[in-house]
């Protein structure tokens, strides 16, 4: 249940989208969009990190490491294990994990400076200020603080947004891990078009997407994006076989799908056929009241985390521009109230304000002295900067070079290995499909080959059969298969059996 946790410097919560620039804001419990971005004393200004932007990666280090040495440790971990480029400026921020063994874990969030400094200039120049950037994996935590989920087991996250689609893990209400797909809205679209062959009006195609979905009633479209929604749940299985293995998990008890245009018909028929989980819509009552017939969860959920940090501080921040602190916590406000201090000291009897006078005297002509000697140090270490960064640019050309020839070699030396080691003869390829034919009694009554690509003409009682021999082959041959596809499984007009020709590329 959502609980009110304002101050008097936030009564306002405005949450932002930084790649669509849609903004909405909370006063008290009414949600609405907020029309004009501009600085206010009472607006609390928050946003998101996608995914896609940045590197989200646990790392361990000694427990013998200091606070004082902690972050010069965690970068220097973060270039040595993520394979950062050296010549790159990237903003590093952590957060402790708890750990049982003898180190201490971190979750580290990385991205590069400029495109850090590229998604938040537009919002920085409206409102100057950005009191919380949230890490979009993270902006789920707030199902869990406000119980709309239960904290015990294993779920998983799939959103799809304008610029990134993504995988988000939690296990027993702690995030765990989290995977971008080539498959945001953008390139859906772009992908459907290179299907067709042609440029199909964009706006119209997102709105047949958000009101149809997969129950398309014109064939061409529903044919098409059903093909491309198959070619999006292999790759998610991939991730998901690979995040079951990576961290040990016996099974994902339950799968959330959302949008940012909210829910997709027949989207659960995709993750129960491809994935074999059940999934539920992304779409909770987070008692927020508002007049829009669909707001997108990533919204209320940064709202609602707008909150949470306004109350305990316990969220992964990743802004770089914070408001500055009350006046007299300032450098220039302590210096205004220095100068009253010595304002009044000046009204005191002449002899101590000599004695005040002398001693400001004396401690500017020390800083002064260690200035100067701090400014040749500077000096000095640039230079010597200056010479590396010309040592590793060459030494990194010199390198490029290396690596562009080797890796010509490699590929040719790979090529005629394979060719000699794993050529395979279509009897024997033919003799295996025949097996797995068998073994969910489908057959066929043609089998096609061109070069590497094999064309089964598949007819079965059940189209269930079909369904499941397809899943059988890409699990038991994916180190083999190129591409694995079906247009359409139909039933035969005259008979009660179900035709289809599954296409097979090997590599």
């Amino acid at each position: 249940m959502l609980k009110k946790k304002t101050n008097k410097k936030a009564k306002t919560i405005v949450s932002v989208d930084s790649y669509t620039q849609s903004s909405y804001a909370l006063r008290g419990t009414k949600l609405s969009p907020h029309q004009k971005l501009t600085l206010k004393s009472n607006h609390f200004f928050v946003t998101y990190l996608a995914n896609k932007d940045m590197i989200i990666a646990p790392v361990e280090i000694g427990s013998g490491i200091g606070d004082e040495d902690l972050e010069g440790a965690l970068e220097n971990r973060a270039y040595e294990e993520l394979g950062l480029d050296p010549t790159v400026e990237y903003m590093i921020r952590h957060l402790e994990i708890p750990h049982s063994g003898d180190g201490r874990l971190f979750q580290l969030f990385v991205i590069e400076q400029d495109r850090y400094t590229e998604i938040f200039s537009t919002l920085r120049k409206q409102v100057k200020y950005i009191d919380l950037i949230v890490p979009a994996p993270l902006l789920y935590k707030t199902l869990y603080d406000l119980e709309l989920i239960d904290r015990k087991g294993v779920h998983c996250y799939l959103y799809f947004t304008k610029y990134d689609t993504f995988l988000t893990f939690y296990k027993d209400g702690e995030y765990l891990y989290s995977k971008s797909i080539k498959y945001s809205f953008e390139q859906i679209y772009d992908r459907y078009c290179e299907m067709t062959g042609e440029t199909v009006d964009e706006e119209m195609f997102f709105r047949v997407l958000q009101k149809e979905g997969m129950k398309a009633t014109q064939a061409d479209y529903q044919q098409n994006i059903m093909k491309l929604f198959g070619e999006i749940f292999i790759s998610i299985n991939d991730i998901i076989i690979y995040t079951k293995r990576a961290y040990e998990l016996e099974v994902i008890d339950q799968m959330f799908i959302g949008s940012s245009l909210g829910p997709i018909i027949g989207l659960d028929d995709y993750v129960q056929n491809y994935l074999g989980l059940y999934s539920s819509a992304l779409e909770f009552d987070f008692q927020l009241e508002t007049e829009e017939w669909h707001i997108d969860q990533q919204h209320s959920m940064m709202v609602i985390s707008g909150l949470e940090y306004i109350a305990t501080e316990d969220i992964v921040n990743l802004t770089q521009y914070p408001r500055p602190p009350v006046f007299f916590k300032r450098p220039s406000g302590q210096f205004v109230g220095a100068t009253l201090a010595v304002t009044a000291l000046a009204l005191m009897p002449p002899a101590y304000y000599y004695a005040m006078s002398k001693a400001n005297d004396t401690r500017n002509s020390i800083l002064q002295k260690e200035e100067t000697k701090l400014g040749k140090e500077v000096s000095k270490y640039k230079g010597i900067l200056s010479a590396k960064r010309k040592e590793i640019d060459a030494l990194d050309k010199n390198i490029a070079q290396l690596k562009k020839t080797f890796q010509g070699k490699e590929e040719t030396l790979k090529s005629v290995y394979d060719k000699k080691v794993f050529y395979r003869l279509k009897s024997e390829q033919m003799e295996l499909f025949a097996g797995d034919l068998a073994d969910f009694g489908v057959k066929t009554y043609s089998i096609e080959t061109e070069d590497d690509n094999y064309y089964l003409s598949l007819v079965s009682p059940t189209d269930k059969n079909i369904t499941k021999l397809i899943k059988d082959i890409s699990q038991k041959y994916k180190e083999h298969i190129s591409t694995i596809d079906i247009q359409i499984i139909q039933k035969d007009k005259n008979s009660t059996f179900y035709r289809g020709v599954l296409k097979v590329g090997l590599q």
